[in-house]
């Protein structure tokens, strides 16, 4: 019979049962415990390839180190206790130590995009009117007097009633004013007795890595409140694939990493709400965006063929259900409405990008970008829209870089390099010692290495350059923040493996980009508009993006960076029904390339992977 005992993260200071088998990670997943939040990720899904889900044993018995952790980590490191959560098996209670480089505070999140002004066309409507107290002389309830008031002073008859809201009312009236919500031919919020709150929407950008919130009043159009969390999913894989992988090992696995996201949502809800002063039981309607994939995980929609060839949706079509139907803790008859997907690869924050940033109403011809883990890109020209998408990875999310992490306190954002690559200066978040590099930081120092030459078009390494080591049979790397000026006590260097991992994300894009002019018949010096959209897009510098190729070679002023498009375009289908009648126009307009059975796809994937001619200056 197995044991059971106890691990103990630090410091986090959290205690979760655990079983003689378990890995560090299942142990930390089963208990509910997020070891993404704690700041130590399993981007791989678990499967010991990525080397990111470090921690530190300071007591207790594992397993023996695997094969994996033996090519992820050093000698020196394991005799340190270094091991990877997914790899290291309980043989006994373990105390173990998130490195202090994970441990770094909240993420900057980007939240706010465009301002676009948006008449409320709300789908919901207040009413207030007055009903009687019930009496022997009056034994009518108290719905039946709304519902004859509805239909005789506001020609709204033969509504129905949600019945969650009819089990926690009384039966009884009492005497007063009624505040009622009406959705369609339904009644779903009612407020008796009391003053009545804003009628509150919640808009949702539910993205792979972060999720952003916006609690708004639906009557004036105001954002009440915004904030940004970490998606709690993460836990379970940092890309789409691995956390369908995920969910399809079984009923419980799907159950839980679906539960995960819902507690997220609803801890975000109780934030914006307390940050206004409101309650989450306020709100009466929500929208939420999606790639495809978060889509299906948050309406638990079947995943057997979106996860594999040809990536078929389950649905496309917009869906409305009831937030409780979810788990979300909303007003009694709440609705949540998803924005219809359109491929795959492509889903409903794409087209809430393409509504937030106006793309469709472009009158000429305008490259959109939506950057992150999957890159959607659309080409608007005259009246016709295409859209692709690119696997460019995780690597702006600093996954898959050797000491590449998320845009937290101490992450070197922005690298600058003189005298030929030997002078660096670099920028962090947060101005804190460096603890290691983020997506923009890596896209810089990438770009600026190259403008020094010290790496060549093919974005070789200078084994020359005095700050590039060279360590017999290991892989060169160029030493970016000396041990002694970095908040680890190690070097922070950039590896030739790190530069590869750039050249296949820049390569993925500039390839969907090329493709999609290719099937529109259009040429690179056609486009005249480029939309750059989303988190990664807001921080990035645009002509690092053109100098490594990653975006087309046009004047730098052709570049538009939106922020959080997404977010816009889901508060603008929140708060009017025609721009929610235009999202799914959008999602039947725009035409779907799948990259990969283009014939011309390897070929172009191969080329774009050089880094391009520099430019003089």
């Amino acid at each position: 019979m197995k044991q059971n005992w106890t691990v103990d993260f630090e410091p986090v200071g959290r205690r979760a049962p655990a079983r003689e088998g378990q890995t560090l990670l299942a142990v930390a997943q089963e208990a509910g415990l997020s070891l993404g939040a704690a700041g130590v990720t399993a981007p791989c899904g678990g499967r010991g390839l990525c080397g990111r889900c470090r921690v530190r044993v300071a007591e207790g018995l594992l397993s023996p180190p695997t094969e994996a952790e033996k090519k992820a980590l050093s000698p020196d490191e394991l005799k340190e206790g270094y091991r990877l959560a997914c790899q290291a098996a309980l043989l006994g209670p373990v105390k173990v130590e998130i490195p202090r480089e994970a441990m770094v505070g909240v993420q900057k999140l980007q939240v706010e995009g465009l301002e676009v002004e948006v008449t409320p066309e709300p789908p919901v409507t207040r009413y207030t009117i007055a009903v009687e107290p019930t009496t022997n002389a009056n034994p009518r309830p108290l719905w039946q007097q709304v519902a004859e008031k509805l239909a005789a002073d506001c020609n709204l008859p033969d509504l129905r009633i949600d019945l969650e809201l009819a089990r926690h009312t009384s039966a009884l009236a009492a005497e007063g004013g009624a505040v009622v919500t009406v959705k369609g031919r339904e009644i779903i919020n009612g407020v008796f007795g009391r003053r009545s709150r804003p009628a509150l929407g919640l808009a949702v950008d539910l993205g792979t890595t972060k999720v952003a919130g916006f609690l708004v009043d639906l009557e004036t159009g105001a954002t009440l409140a915004s904030q940004g969390i970490m998606n709690p999913q993460i836990a379970y894989g940092e890309d789409v694939m691995a956390r369908m992988s995920y969910a399809l090992e079984g009923e419980e696995q799907y159950r839980r990493i679906h539960q995960v996201i819902i507690e997220g949502l609803n801890s975000l809800a109780g934030q914006l709400a307390e940050e206004a002063g409101l309650r989450p039981e306020d709100i009466e309607e929500a929208v939420i965006v999606g790639n495809t994939a978060m889509h299906h995980l948050l309406l638990r929609l079947p995943l057997q063929h979106l996860a594999r060839a040809p990536y078929v949706p389950a649905i496309t079509a917009p869906v409305e259900i009831k937030a409780r139907d979810l788990g979300l803790r909303f007003s009694p008859g709440a609705y949540v409405y998803c924005v219809p997907v359109i491929a795959g690869f492509v889903g409903g924050d794409h087209v809430a990008m393409i509504l937030g940033s106006r793309l469709d109403e472009a009158d000429k011809v305008t490259l959109g970008l939506d950057i992150g883990t999957n890159t959607e890109i659309v080409l608007k020209y005259g009246s016709q829209m295409l859209s692709c998408s690119c696997a460019s990875g995780p690597a702006f999310e600093g996954a898959h870089i050797l000491h590449g992490m998320r845009a937290v306190r101490g992450a070197v954002q922005a690298v600058r390099l003189g005298d030929g690559g030997r002078e660096v200066e670099w920028e962090t978040v947060g101005d804190e010692e460096p603890l290691g590099i983020c997506g923009s930081g890596i896209l810089d120092a990438v770009a600026e290495l190259y403008r020094m030459g010290v790496i060549n078009e093919r974005g070789r390494l200078n084994r020359k350059h005095p700050r590039v080591r060279a360590p017999e049979g290991a892989q060169a790397e160029f030493i970016l923040v000396p041990a002694d000026q970095s908040g680890t006590g190690r070097d922070i260097v950039i590896t030739q493996k790190d530069i590869g991992e750039i050249q296949l994300a820049k390569a993925a894009i500039a390839s969907g980009t090329k493709l999609l002019l290719e099937a529109a018949g259009l040429k690179l010096d056609d486009i005249e508009e480029v939309v750059v959209a989303g988190a990664f897009g807001t921080h990035l510098r645009v002509a690092s993006a053109v100098a490594i190729g990653m975006f087309p070679a046009l004047p730098l002023e052709v570049f538009r960076q939106v922020g959080n498009a997404a977010g816009t375009g889901a508060r603008m289908a929140l708060l009017s029904l025609t721009e929610r009648r235009r999202a799914e126009a959008i999602a039947r307009r725009v035409g779907y390339v799948e990259l990969m059975v283009q014939p011309s796809f390897q070929e172009t994937f191969l080329s774009s992977l050089a880094l391009p001619e520099r430019r003089a200056g």
